[in-house]
């Protein structure tokens, strides 16, 4: 039993991967000819298109529609989030995320969470680039309107849940929680130091009552 759930463990990643290789090379074969300056690519298509291509080097492709939908601070602020993506290597999460739900298909919920941290990742970099949140929402949620195209390969603006994305961005920022973040880590220590010294402690119960029976085993019989 524990083979064929290994077995079936390793063949849906095995298939995944593959999937998920496959479109990120297809994407980068459908974009390498395009003519770039320095990461960015336009293409001349009237839909209204931005998104992110994993490569080397990555590259971020908008089309003309887009450009002429935004204007020239919004497009500044949407090429932000797309870069974010690049420099972030935001493509091997997304992969991560995704392998981990093939392992697991209850984990599914915990891809979908994942996708939509990468954007709010990609939203509040975008943000601090341009010192505009309210700009970087604006130009998201123009960019989702007009989009009509999705890409399995790419990371685009208009990824996840745009109007919680959006009401985010147009909420004061939060602040960082340093204390909380270090009382989290140890906590997580102290659980895993704690499942160590469990593990440790069963080896040793275990080996004693082998000893023990053991040692019954050697006794004469009465």
């Amino acid at each position: 039993m524990c083979a064929g759930v290994v077995l079936v463990v390793v063949v849906s990643v095995t298939v995944a991967s593959w999937r998920r290789g496959q479109a990120l090379v297809d994407a980068w074969r459908e974009c390498r000819d395009i003519a770039a300056g320095g990461d960015l690519a336009v293409v001349d298509d009237p839909v209204p298109a931005a998104f992110a291509v994993l490569g080397l080097p990555g590259r971020v492709v908008v089309s003309s529609g887009m450009l002429r939908l935004l204007d020239m601070r919004e497009g500044r602020a949407l090429l932000a989030h797309e870069r974010a993506h690049l420099r972030r290597r935001h493509h091997v999460f997304s992969l991560v995320f995704h392998l981990t739900a093939a392992v697991d298909p209850l984990l599914r919920p915990l891809e979908r969470a994942g996708a939509f941290a990468v954007e709010r990742w990609a939203d509040e970099e975008a943000g601090a680039e341009v010192a505009d949140r309210r700009l970087v929402a604006r130009a998201i949620a123009r960019a989702a309107l007009a989009a009509s195209r999705a890409r399995q390969a790419a990371l685009a603006a208009t990824g996840g849940p745009v109007p919680q994305r959006v009401q985010a961005l147009m909420a004061p920022p939060v602040s960082r929680h340093n204390g909380a973040t270090a009382v989290f880590a140890v906590l997580m220590s102290a659980c895993c130091a704690s499942l160590a010294l469990t593990a440790h402690d069963t080896e040793r119960l275990f080996e004693a009552a082998m000893h023990a029976h053991a040692a019954g085993a050697h006794l004469p019989a009465r």
